[in-house]
C-alpha cells in the first residue's frame, strides 16, 4: 500500500467501505495501484479512507458487488470549481430575474379608471389611448399631457388626477353632474340666440316665442326664439298695467349655413402588381426590442409588407410575434381621369361628414371647382349645410314690483 499526501488543489474524496475481509480491497489497490491516504479501520466490518477523485470508479470496480462504499466529503479544486460555478449561475440568475423585473416595471400593466358618471369609459380610455396611454406602453413621469387631452376631449371633465402605483395606473376624473346642470338650467331664462349666421329654413319653438321665420337671414347673436312674455295683469289689486314673464327658451332653428373645404389628391394613381417574388421572415417585439428577420433579406426597390400576427400579450411584458412576407411589386403610374376623382372626392365627402359634421346636420347642395397644379389636383367644395345655429344665452332679468303708487325694479343677471 502507497501513502502520500494530496495536494490543496487535488481532487479527492473520502469514503466509507463496509464489508468482511477489507484488507482484501487493500490487496486490490497496491495491486491496481490506487493510492490509499488516511486509511482508518473503526471495526471489522467498516473503515474510511481517502483516495484520489479519479481513483473512485477504479475502486468501485476493483471491489465489485462485495462492499458498499458511501462517500463521506470531497475536497480539492473540481468541487470548489463547482461550487463557484454553481454560486455563479445563481447569481447570474438572480441578477437576469432582477433585470427583468426592473424592465418589467418600466411597462404600464393595467390603467383603472374610475369617477366617471354620465361619460362612459369607453370614450374615456380612446382619449387615453389617443393620448398614448394605453397598457403595453412605457410608464412617463408626467401625464399632463394626457390630463389635457381628457379636458379638451370632454367638455364634462372638472378634474383629472393620473398617477402610477407600481405598474397599475389610476385615473380618477371628476365631472359636472348633467341631471344637476340640466335642472338648474330650465330654471334659469334663456333666450335660443345664433351662433352663427346663416339662412333661416325651418324654426321649431318649443317653449318660448319666435322671433325670426323662414327666409330670413340672421346674423350671429340674434334672438331666435325669446324666453322672454309681456303680459296685461288681471290682477285688479295691481291694475291692468303689463308686465314681463321669463322663461327657459327652446328649440330648434335650422338654418342653411355656407361652408368651404377643399381636398387634395395626387394626379396620379400608383399602382402596384406584384412579380411573384418574395421574402418571408419572423417579427418580434419584446418591450422596446424589435427583431425583423425579413427586413435586411428584403433588397426590394419596392415592396408591400403583410403581417400576421402569431402572439400579442400586453402582460406581463409587451410581446409581439408575427409572421412577415414581404413581396415585390412594380410601381406604376397610372394618370386619373375626371370619373375616378369624382369618385375620390365623393368618398373624401361622406369621411367629412362622418368626423366634421353632428348629428343631424346634412348638405342640401354643394359645387365644385377644380384646379390643377404640376402633381395635384384641388378641389374647392362649396357646401351648403342645413343645421341647428341656435344656442343658449342667459337673459338679464327685472323683477317689478308695484305696491300701490310706488315702483322699484331690480336688476338681475342669472
Amino acid at each position: 500500500m502507497r501513502s502520500r499526501k494530496f495536494g490543496f488543489l487535488r481532487h479527492y474524496r473520502k469514503i466509507k467501505i463496509e464489508g468482511i475481509n477489507l484488507s482484501h480491497i487493500v490487496n486490490k489497490c497496491i495491486k491496481n495501484g490506487i493510492i490509499l491516504k488516511d486509511l482508518r479501520w473503526k471495526n471489522p466490518l467498516e473503515s474510511t479512507v481517502e483516495i484520489q477523485g479519479d481513483d473512485f470508479d477504479r475502486l468501485k470496480k476493483a471491489a465489485g458487488h462485495s462492499y458498499k462504499m458511501t462517500v463521506l466529503k470531497e475536497g480539492g479544486a473540481l468541487p470548489l470549481f463547482r461550487s463557484m460555478k454553481a454560486s455563479l449561475l445563481t447569481i447570474a440568475g438572480a441578477f437576469l430575474l432582477g433585470a427583468l423585473l426592473f424592465y418589467q416595471s418600466l411597462f404600464v400593466a393595467e390603467i383603472r379608471v374610475d369617477g366617471y358618471k354620465s361619460l362612459s369609459e369607453a370614450s374615456i380610455r380612446q382619449t387615453l389611448a389617443e393620448a398614448g396611454l394605453v397598457e403595453g406602453a412605457k410608464k412617463e413621469d408626467d401625464y399632463s399631457h394626457v390630463k389635457a387631452a381628457l379636458y379638451e376631449k370632454h367638455d364634462e371633465i372638472t378634474w383629472v388626477s393620473i398617477y402610477a402605483d407600481g405598474r397599475l395606473i389610476k385615473v380618477h376624473i371628476a365631472e359636472a353632474g348633467r341631471q344637476e346642470t340640466a335642472a338648474g338650467g330650465r330654471e334659469k331664462p334663456v333666450n335660443i340666440v345664433a351662433a352663427r349666421s346663416g339662412m333661416i329654413e325651418k324654426i321649431l319653438p318649443l317653449e318660448g316665442n319666435a322671433r325670426v321665420q323662414k327666409g330670413d337671414y340672421v346674423n350671429k347673436g340674434d334672438v331666435l326664439i325669446s324666453g322672454k312674455y309681456k303680459y296685461q295683469s288681471t290682477d285688479y289689486s295691481r291694475g291692468d298695467d303689463f308686465y314681463i314673464m321669463y322663461s327657459h327658451a327652446r328649440g330648434q332653428a335650422l338654418a342653411k349655413v355656407p361652408r368651404q373645404v377643399t381636398f387634395y389628391m395626387e394626379k396620379n394613381e400608383r399602382k402596384k402588381t406584384p412579380t411573384g417574388r418574395s421574402v418571408w421572415g419572423i417579427f418580434i417585439r419584446f418591450g422596446d426590442v424589435e427583431i425583423d428577420t425579413a427586413g435586411g433579406l428584403c433588397k426590394y426597390e419596392a415592396a408591400v409588407r403583410h403581417e400576421t400576427a402569431l402572439l400579442k400579450t400586453m402582460r406581463p411584458l409587451p410581446i409581439t410575434v408575427s409572421i412577415l412576407k414581404i413581396e415585390e411589386v412594380e410601381l406604376e403610374d397610372l394618370r386619373r381621369d375626371a370619373q375616378q376623382a369624382e369618385k375620390i372626392l365623393a368618398a373624401a365627402l361622406r369621411q367629412y361628414q362622418k368626423e366634421a359634421m353632428k348629428p343631424g346636420e346634412e348638405i342640401i347642395s354643394q359645387s365644385i371647382e377644380y384646379e390643377e397644379s404640376e402633381n395635384l389636383i384641388k378641389a374647392d367644395v362649396f357646401l351648403e349645410i342645413l343645421e341647428d345655429i341656435g344656442e343658449e344665452k342667459k337673459i338679464k332679468v327685472k323683477k317689478q314690483h308695484k305696491n300701490k303708487d310706488e315702483t322699484t325694479e331690480e336688476n338681475t343677471t342669472s
